[in-house]
């Protein structure tokens, strides 16, 4: 049996790194390592389960008891090995890199405790912020100004100098020059973990942990990244404004870092489950019953709903040669009435979404939506932060009360909706981060319900045109009486306080059958099914082919009936996109465009009430009124009296109260100005 005196783990490591046999019968970390000098690799990742299967338990228990001591053991195996090839590359600093640690090792963020200070351990996390990379001194080069002695401090937590001149003859205490170009230094990083949204216990903040990369981690990740972090749990005293306090705060040291998407997000199907989930694709009423488990305990909204069910299921993301991306995320906004039910209904998406983020209103900045750069209370330096987007990439960001939100802060979210990607460039930080995600989003009319009178633009008027057209479908729910309608729905609530509303599919399994869609199928579109999305498209198109005829659809609503149709075929867990598929879509989007995209005054499919905010039969008024307002400028060779404008449009059909209200637009947007009171004239 091995002593403690003999034990010696460089020989145990090297004896491990040349004699480990994978499962294809090859010396799997010896090959590895014997062509670093080739590759230019300086770090070795070892996967904790050889290290268990060869070397048995004592080594691979010592390297988690005493990490730092076996760490460099390892690295130290590593150069020996290299230094029998290649002596000159055997110099430089080798690192041993630990994955696929024992679930044992494997602490939640909410769970670190004191007793895991100083062991290895790894921690899984979304990454929240991110520093610059700087360089931190390892070696400092010091020389005595009195003597010119040359003196090499390693460096701790802390910038050491030297107390006291080696040299016998001098001993002084200084003063000592710091010689830069002579000292070692590395590159260093700081980052956030913090927990995913998801295991988030309700009620309760997320939990962060700071935590530092060296060397060949630097830069390997960023904000958004769903990481498994392995490192070295230390501690460091906490000061305050008296001195050093009895609490310390605790940082991760990290060793490896992984950011595998598919590791870090896959829910656990068992075999069962898959079943279970192939039986429910192959039902005739497979979408049918997804669709009445979706907020199953809010009465109605058939639309909505399956609306929502194919923004959870997604469409087929494509990336073309040229770089040229599709994207498959959808966007969907619910504008309604107070009481309809929108938050619920929001709040059950971002829970059964197998990534899914809340967020609402005033709670919500530029910062928690999109990214920022924030200032680090420790170190004085910027870092980069994520927002919701950056953090719910790949998944569904629901954001409630979107009319409440700052003007600033919802423009900020423009590039995310079409791009996917989330820019910033300030304080010397220029980065573009991921920002995959679909949108589900609810605001309020501006004046509490909805006008019918009015279009879409004009209820919400806080929402700019620019945000509203990039939203695949809009939905209005309004709260008028109906007493069958309110007779269900008052059943329902009763239901609900009495007993719970069994779903056709419990929630668990429809979150993992998302997650297997999603997964699994990446359906094409068959020829029929683009034949008849084509002919719907080219169909709608030709109605407003006429001169002054308001454009009814655009190639942007064509992108959302692809999306809805190839979701609608992953609901079916489908390869293909088929004829049924197609209808649906075309169904679900004449639907929301009979709400939103229509003229209210002509009854006449407008898609300019989403893309522009006024229907075309308004555009043409409002250019009649300016027309004339030119005309009888130039009549009367200067500016004319408001009333005069007032009479003649009378005599034109237009009426006092529009005329007022439009002079008021089109001085607003700097088209006309009033050099005097009562009178106004066109800008030139």
């Amino acid at each position: 049996m091995e002593t403690e005196e003999d034990y010696d783990p460089i020989a145990r490591y090297e004896e491990f790194f040349k004699d480990f046999i994978n499962e294809q019968g090859q010396t799997k970390y010896r090959d590895i390592i014997e062509h670093m000098p080739d590759t230019g690799e300086k770090s070795l990742i070892i996967n904790f389960d050889d290290v268990l299967n060869f070397a048995g338990e004592p080594l691979a228990k010592r390297t988690l008891q005493t990490p730092v001591e076996h760490m460099k053991a390892a690295a130290q195996a590593i150069q020996n090995i290299i230094e029998l090839k290649d002596r000159d590359y055997a110099a430089n600093t080798f690192h041993a890199r630990y994955i696929n640690l024992p679930e044992a090792q494997r602490v939640h963020l909410r769970k670190i405790r004191a007793n895991h200070i100083g062991k290895l351990i790894a921690v899984n996390g979304i990454l929240t912020r991110t520093s610059e990379v700087k360089p931190q001194l390892t070696v400092g080069v010091f020389k005595c100004r009195s003597c010119d002695e040359i003196i090499s401090i390693p460096q701790g937590e802390y910038y050491t100098k030297p107390y006291q001149c080696p040299n016998n003859a001098c001993n002084r205490k200084g003063p000592f020059t710091f010689i830069a170009q002579d000292s070692q230094f590395i590159d260093w990083q700081k980052i956030r973990i913090q927990e995913k949204p998801e295991e988030l216990p309700a009620g309760q903040l997320p939990r962060s942990l700071d935590a530092y990369l060296k060397e060949d981690l630097v830069d390997t990740v960023r904000p958004g990244n769903r990481i498994t972090g392995v490192g070295i749990l230390y501690s460091a005293q906490d000061k305050g404004m008296r001195g050093n306090l009895k609490t310390f705060h605790i940082f991760l040291e990290i060793n490896s870092i992984d950011t595998s998407e598919i590791d870090t997000e896959r829910l656990e199907v068992t075999a069962e489950e898959k079943e279970r989930i192939k039986e429910l694709a192959q039902d005739e009423w497979i979408h049918r019953k997804i669709i009445h488990s979706i907020a199953p305990s809010i009465y109605g909204y058939e639309n909505v709903k399956e609306a929502l069910a194919l923004q959870l299921f997604g469409g087929v993301s494509r990336e073309q040669k040229d770089g040229t991306k599709f994207r498959g995320e959808m966007h969907v906004l619910l504008v309604g009435d107070p009481g309809t039910g929108k938050s619920m209904i929001l709040q059950y998406i971002s829970k059964i979404a197998p990534r899914g983020l809340y967020t609402s209103g005033k709670g919500t900045t530029a910062v928690g939506l999109t990214a920022a750069v924030l200032r680090d209370k420790e170190t004085g330096d910027f870092t980069l932060e994520a927002g919701a987007l950056v953090l719910a990439d790949r998944g569904i960001a629901c954001l409630d009360e979107f009319d409440k939100m700052d003007p600033s802060d919802r423009v900020a979210i423009h590039e995310g909706m079409e791009q996917r990607t989330i820019s910033i460039a300030k304080a010397g930080i220029v980065a573009t981060l991921n920002s995959r995600t679909s949108i589900l989003a609810a605001a309020n009319p501006t004046f509490g319900r909805y006008d019918e009178y009015k279009n879409v633009a004009e209820n919400i008027k806080k929402l700019p045109v620019t945000i509203l057209s990039r939203f695949d479908v809009i939905f209005i729910m309004k709260d008028r009486p109906e007493a069958e309608k309110d007779s269900k729905m008052a059943d329902r609530i009763i239901e609900n306080i009495t007993e719970e509303v069994e779903p056709p599919i419990e929630a668990s399994l429809l979150r993992k059958y998302i997650h297997y869609a999603r997964e699994r199928s990446s359906p094409n579109l068959a020829p029929a099914a683009a034949s008849r999305l084509k002919n719907f498209y080219i169909e709608k198109r030709s109605a407003g082919d006429q001169r002054d005829a308001p454009v009814p659809i655009t190639a942007r609503q064509l992108g959302a009936l692809i999306r809805l149709a190839q979701a609608h075929a992953r609901m079916a867990l489908r390869s293909e996109v088929n004829i049924e598929d197609a209808e649906a879509s075309i169904r679900l989007l004449e639907y929301s465009l009979r709400q939103v995209g229509t003229d209210q005054e002509t009854g006449m499919p407008d898609i300019d009430t989403i893309l522009t905010g006024q229907s075309t039969s308004q555009r043409n008024r409002l250019e009649t009124l300016h027309d004339l307002i030119n005309e009888m400028t130039r009549q009367a060779g200067g500016a004319v009296l408001i009333e005069d404008v007032i009479e003649e449009g009378g005599r034109r059909n237009l009426q006092r109260a529009y005329i007022e209200r439009a002079i008021e637009q089109l001085t607003a947007e700097g088209l006309l100005y009033r050099p005097e009171p009562g009178r106004i004239r066109p800008v030139d």
